[in-house]
């Protein structure tokens, strides 16, 4: 059966075509900088971020688009425009569309050639950016894959996590994975895609492509007057380029996460919360043999006070920053807990971060930081590569 391969079964999707970008790689260093090439180069060596690894400068998806996820409309696959297909006769004798055009339908296949490649490259990306900024992000890393490829980030996170665990099964000898009932699904998928587009005498996307957005941004209905006098075509373009300003300004201070050992990371406390956490370490007679050195103790620190204002704070729509103040006592010492102690309970302010990449690439992110902080080669990239 074709299911017979671990994880053979990759989805159709649609979208925008393999955008051909140029790669620039510094002398002396694997770490590379992905540069598109309609990149302005003056621009690129004028980028600064306030992260010192982030080298590349990504461009923001259409303005027209409400997903910021979405990368921009670069396939040679035609397809209706997202504002007429918005705005189509909702009524009509047919229950179908008369073509993938009409339907604003993109179909393309994920084979295993480009997966491997963006596996390739994950691992090439992070040993360079290890070696180079002696720090990594795995969010920067699957963002820079995901724009030379122009496909979604969260798509390149689950790539690369489903390639990690592959890797690891090879390694491990423990289950058989069909390489060759993959490769008969790849080839059986593009026959499939190009008698689709045969049928309705359009062109193929050639590789794989994200499906074109329908999701379009909520628009003012404000009529606003303009006197005769101003050109009207010059006032919306002029308007689309300071869009486009504040889009990629917007990308441009983007901030990416760093990867930590969440075992040794501690969280941040409040003023208070430390005062408190120094008072018992400093009084530990005065409180005695608190706790049975077998086990760890969890608390969590709650001021009322700072919980007031907070919830105030963000009913008048504004953002409140609180701390975790989570603290960890173990035999006579109490301190901030760790990261990965704050992902085991109930209140772990991680549980509240939508972050699809790095919750995709979570076993991943760890191999890797056990390889990095821990020795653990085995656990990480290819296993004819590790050492």
């Amino acid at each position: 059966m074709l299911a017979a391969r671990y994880a053979s079964i990759r989805h159709i999707s649609s979208s925008a075509s393999l955008l051909h970008r140029s790669v620039a790689i510094r002398e002396g260093n694997i770490y590379r900088s992905f540069a598109t090439t309609d990149t302005n180069t003056n621009e690129a060596e004028q980028f600064h971020h306030a992260q010192s690894f982030v080298k590349h400068r990504f461009e923001p998806p259409d303005l027209e688009c409400a997903d910021p996820d979405q990368p921009r409309w670069k396939s040679k696959a035609k397809v209706i425009s997202a504002e007429d297909f918005e705005n189509r006769p909702r009524a009509g004798f047919g229950d179908e569309f008369d073509s993938l055009y009409d339907a604003r339908v993109v179909v393309s296949w994920l084979d295993e050639k480009m997966a491997k490649s963006i596996y390739g490259e994950y691992c090439t990306l992070m040993e360079g950016m290890q070696k180079s900024e002696a720090v990594t992000s795995h969010e920067y890393v699957v963002h820079v894959i995901a724009q030379k490829y122009n496909i979604r980030a969260a798509r390149v996170a689950a790539v690369v996590a489903l390639q990690h665990e592959e890797e690891q099964i090879r390694a491990k000898g423990e289950v058989e994975l069909f390489d060759d009932v993959q490769a008969y699904v790849d080839k059986k998928a593009k026959e499939h895609i190009k008698a689709a587009y045969e049928h309705y005498e359009e062109v193929a996307p050639g590789v794989f492509t994200e499906q074109p957005y329908t999701d379009l941004k909520d628009f003012s209905s404000k009529m606003t007057p303009v006197d005769d006098v101003h050109d009207i075509d010059t006032l919306y373009k002029k308007t689309q380029e300071k869009e486009l300003i504040k889009a990629q300004e917007a990308m441009d201070k983007r901030m990416y996460t760093v990867d930590v050992d969440e075992d040794k990371k501690a969280t941040s406390m409040s003023s208070k919360c430390k005062t408190l956490v120094d008072n018992a370490n400093n009084n530990i007679e005065k409180f005695g043999d608190r706790y049975n050195k077998r086990w760890k103790y969890v608390a969590h620190i709650i001021d009322s006070k700072e919980e007031k204002r907070a919830l105030a704070t963000l009913r008048q729509g504004k953002k409140s920053k609180t701390k975790p103040n989570t603290i960890v006592s173990e035999g006579d010492l109490v301190r901030p807990g760790t990261l990965a102690e704050e992902k085991q309970v109930a209140w772990g302010r991680w549980k509240l971060r939508n972050n699809s990449v790095e919750y995709t690439l979570r076993d991943t992110k760890r191999a890797w930081v056990d390889k990095v902080s821990k020795g653990k080669h085995e656990g990480w990239g290819k296993i004819n590569s590790n050492s």
